[in-house]
């Protein structure tokens, strides 16, 4: 069995499911973009990976324009070429998995997959079409409705014509009803911590060493500060620190900007670009608090999953998030940290003070957020349950094409894939 697994971002979740799904015997492409400025996962090939499994990076000519309207429809038209060109060269994929792809190249792409007869996968990460309008309607007012429709209508088509669709939470699946869609192509499957990955590593290290930190107390924010975080918030924190804290933000684009045009005042905010990926556990474990912050509007299309591997390298974390998102919750069942609404300044402040001065209180909440990971992060039994997915959009496309690749014999490479005909075969086995 030939699988494409597309992730735009280049995230590690995504890298590490189609490492596992190489494992069990598939041969599996893993492709995503280069010029995307963002925290991307192990994207070179290891001594331990599969022959079965490669990684194409997509490169444009310059970097992903991603806060230009009109540079970045220019790039994204191109980008859908070049990832069809991706896809079909050599052997023609069994069926392709798409994840945190714009909107636009996206719908692209799956029209000609679908006109090829190759069923494809929706890995939905967010609601990209809300997100889209949300920053439509903040700038551009009346336009910006306009821009929004479009966006939910592209989105709506793309979920459509999708064979599966795997939301990341629950609280997607309503908009996907909304949308009409057939509760039975769908099968939430949470985003989850690259474990293997993010081993527990000493607070005092190489890379705390050579940034200075091993003699203060290290509140961390590390990822994307896009139009969904609001930069001011680490500025705020920044002011009102405890006396021995510093706060580290690894990241790069519009929010890191704005701290560094707005902060220039303030001694304790350090300010680095992504790390190499081979530097993730030291830097992780170099923290002694993690932040994830996000706008109370983008809790209706977006869950951070940042926090997943803060989980694994056991350590608190300090989330201003809405009450009701998934990764508040996840965090309150894992009793990993503390969260605070989105807007609770006073609440954030106090809580980073409380944490700061109990080091005990953190260990505690570290330890209980590893356990979390050590029992719910479990690559094979989330292989499982693609596999699972990966068998029923094989089973609707051979039902609708009868003569398609998808629907030939195994050819010896389909590991522990069967895609016989089952009695029931619209439906899901439910495994895990």
């Amino acid at each position: 069995m030939k699988l494409v697994v597309h992730d735009f971002a280049g995230h590690p979740g995504q890298l590490q499911l189609s490492r596992e799904l190489a494992r069990r015997g598939h041969v599996v492409e893993h492709h995503y973009c280069q010029s995307v400025p963002t925290g991307q996962g192990a994207t070179t090939w290891r001594a331990d990976d599969p022959a079965s499994f490669s990684i194409h990076g997509i490169a444009l000519k310059t970097e992903y324009a991603r806060y230009s309207p009109a540079r970045r429809i220019l790039q994204e038209l191109k980008y859908s070429w070049l990832s069809l060109r991706a896809i079909f060269v050599g052997e023609h994929p069994d069926a392709v998995i798409v994840a945190n792809f714009p909107i636009l190249p996206l719908f692209v792409v799956v029209l000609v997959l679908r006109l090829r007869g190759i069923p494809y996968i929706l890995w939905w990460q967010d609601v990209y079409s809300e997100a889209v309008a949300t920053a439509a309607r903040k700038k551009l007012g009346l336009i910006g409705g306009g821009v929004a429709w479009i966006a939910d209508r592209l989105e709506r088509t793309i979920a459509h014509l999708a064979t599966s669709i795997v939301p990341i939470a629950d609280t997607f699946v309503d908009r996907l009803s909304s949308w009409g869609i057939s509760d039975e192509k769908v099968r939430v499957i949470p985003n989850w911590g690259a474990l293997d990955e993010v081993p527990v590593k000493s607070r005092n290290n190489r890379w705390s060493e050579a940034h200075g930190l091993n003699d203060y107390t290290v509140l961390m924010y590390a990822g994307t500060l896009g139009l969904k975080h609001d930069p001011s918030i680490i500025a705020k924190l920044a002011r009102t620190a405890p006396t021995g804290c510093v706060i580290v933000v690894v990241s790069q684009g519009k929010g890191r900007d704005w701290l560094e045009n707005n902060c220039q005042d303030v001694d304790n905010l350090i300010l680095l670009d992504y790390q190499p990926y081979d530097q993730l556990p030291e830097m992780l474990a170099s923290a002694d608090i993690f932040l994830v912050i996000l706008e109370p509007d983008a809790s209706r299309y977006s869950v951070p999953s940042k926090m997943l591997n803060y989980f694994c390298a056991e350590r608190p974390v300090l989330a201003l998030l809405p009450s009701d998102n998934a990764a508040a919750q996840m965090l309150e069942e894992a009793s990993a940290g503390v969260v605070r609404a989105s807007g609770d300044m006073a609440g954030a402040q106090e809580a980073l003070h409380r944490l700061s001065a109990q080091p005990e209180l953190r260990r505690q909440l570290g330890s209980d957020g590893r356990r979390y990971a050590e029992r719910v992060f479990d690559i094979k039994n989330v292989g499982d349950k693609f596999e699972t997915v990966i068998r029923y959009a094989l089973r609707q496309s051979n039902s609708l094409h009868q003569e398609s690749e998808t629907a030939r014999p195994s050819d010896g490479r389909a590991g522990n894939l069967d895609v016989r005909e089952t009695t029931g075969g619209t439906e899901y086995d439910r495994q895990n």
